[in-house]
């Protein structure tokens, strides 16, 4: 996938690099201390501001974990036919993964595709897979997955603005998303 990817260029950005983001260990019980930034309105708590959705909405019930707040109570619910698109999300070689929690909430088969929207410096929108999550009817945190390094940045002061794209296989089944964070700092 790095290789394929590779073929495009994403042009650096006059920034030399993204913005600091307030953090938080918000995996630590599941065995990950890494930090995390919430991506813009990724809890659902004050709706989907941002966020581009087609047979996609807020509703109530939130992950089990409850990683970002122990009063929240919404979630995302995607269609089988639906998408959610993530509001831009500043990209750096120092934001390598990040992390969700998801469950299925109808159908017995099918995945939730997991992408990286892009465009390429001749302007041309890139949708790189990075994901697939196959999980039950109980919330799950999604392995960490890879951000920054399926897009050509190899030097800290490159950027790319990209959103991320949550895609059930068609008819396969509706699925739940919650708390969307993004490791704002290499593991190094």
């Amino acid at each position: 996938m790095l290789s394929a990817a590779a073929v495009f260029v994403v042009p650096a950005a006059a920034q030399a690099a993204c913005s600091a983001t307030p953090t938080t260990k918000a995996f630590q019980a599941l065995g990950d201390s890494a930090n995390y930034s919430l991506a813009p309105s990724g809890a659902f708590e004050a709706g989907s501001g941002g966020w581009s959705l087609s047979g996609a909405s807020v509703i109530a019930g939130n992950e089990s974990y409850k990683v970002h707040g122990s009063g929240d109570a919404k979630s995302l619910a995607v269609a089988a036919t639906g998408t959610a698109v993530s509001p831009v999300v500043c990209v750096d070689i120092t934001r390598p993964t990040f992390r969700f929690f998801a469950k299925r909430t109808s159908g017995t088969w099918g995945n939730l595709a997991v992408k990286l929207r892009w465009k390429d410096s001749s302007g041309h929108m890139n949708d790189t897979v990075v994901g697939t999550i196959a999980t039950g009817t109980s919330w799950e945190a999604s392995p960490p997955m890879s951000l920054s390094s399926v897009l050509p940045l190899w030097n800290l002061d490159q950027t790319a603005s990209v959103q991320l794209v949550f895609d059930p296989e068609n008819y396969g089944g509706s699925w739940a998303i919650d708390d969307v964070y993004v490791d704002p700092y290499g593991r190094g």
